[in-house]
């Protein structure tokens, strides 16, 4: 029969938890290539508390590297390792995001969408 094509690729997932999930899935379903856009990892881990960036490279040091005390993704030759993650508790959990440091999302009433797209 034909062959089947699964893509995977992180248009909003952000260092930290989100990632860790996205890449734990992609290895569970057995694939060995997904896009991952840089741009959201240029700045490790952005406006996240540093603290939540230090606890995530502790509990993922195969993942993050930290350069001037900064922890950011550690590609390496294109690649990031996802196997550690799979036994990870729960969904490759073994860190949390700083959950009081987080924001709602603000979401635009009717009259600004209308507006918007006008």
């Amino acid at each position: 029969g034909e062959g089947i094509f699964l893509s995977a690729e992180d248009l909003t997932c952000q260092p930290g938890l989100g990632i860790e999930q996205d890449l734990a899935l992609v290895a569970a379903l057995g694939l060995t290539h997904g896009e991952r856009n840089g741009h959201h990892y240029v700045d490790g881990f952005g406006p996240a508390p540093e603290a939540e960036a230090r606890a995530f490279a502790a509990a993922h040091p195969d993942l993050y590297g930290v350069t001037d005390g900064s922890a950011a993704l550690d590609v390496s030759r294109g690649a990031l390792p996802a196997a550690a993650l799979l036994s990870a508790p729960g969904f490759a959990r073994r860190a949390e995001p700083d959950w009081a440091s987080l924001s709602p999302i603000a979401l635009p009433t009717p009259k600004t969408l209308q507006e918007t797209h006008a």
